[in-house]
């Protein structure tokens, strides 16, 4: 009776939990991104981030539990909607999240404009001054991602680094710092990063029921 009761139990709560990976997440926006397409928007790009083994777990709008499979991914897709006028969405392991519109700031806007510097420059790996084996004994590093996509006039790009590429704080001088951080891309990243950084913050973004 005892092994029945616990077998129902588990299926009761396999019912309101739910565990989506990175396929699940990459349907969604490859779903966005055919929308897109189909409004013929001319320009558009996505950000994907992602800490290798991050795990997240989430309460729904309906009351039921999802977490990621794995690791937890978050990807917001941007698309203009007229010169000053963009819009942001986000999307995860556990569904879609509302759109809104934001105002394109100064720095985006020439980011946006610099198209060829996006696509043929690249961030460097981190390479330190000097090899010492004990440089990274006080750091706690955690392999984080971001990867973005850029859609321009139906012309894709793609583009990726590691966090840990553009830091400085390791025993010796991480010596392709001040050229990673020159890069237009990273310029756009900072930006992009502080705005959602303040979307989280001031409780932005929803998520579609």
């Amino acid at each position: 009776m005892k092994k029945i009761f616990f077998f129902l139990a588990l299926i009761t709560t396999s019912i309101g939990f739910a565990q989506n990976d990175e396929a699940f997440v990459n349907s969604l926006v490859a779903q966005k991104m055919a929308e897109l397409e189909m409004q013929e928007n001319p320009e558009y790009f996505l950000r994907k981030d992602y800490c290798d083994g991050n795990i997240q777990m989430f309460v729904m709008p309906d009351g039921k539990n999802c977490s990621s499979k794995s690791t937890y991914y978050a990807v917001y897709v941007f698309w203009k909607e007229g010169e000053d006028i963009m819009k942001i969405q986000k999307f995860d392991n556990c569904g879609s999240f509302m759109s809104f519109s934001i105002s394109i700031s100064k720095n985006i806007k020439k980011a946006l404009k610099e198209k060829q510097a996006l696509k043929t420059e690249n961030v460097k790996p981190y390479k330190g001054e000097k090899v010492d084996n004990s440089a990274f004994e006080n750091m706690s590093v955690q392999s984080c991602h971001k990867e973005y996509k850029f859609i321009f006039d139906g012309k894709v790009f793609e583009k990726s680094f590691k966090e840990f590429d553009l830091t400085n704080n390791s025993k010796y001088k991480n010596v392709n710092s001040d050229h990673n951080k020159s890069l237009m891309l990273i310029k756009l990243d900072e930006e992009i990063s502080e705005m959602i950084k303040n979307f989280d913050e001031s409780g932005k973004f929803f998520r579609e029921k």
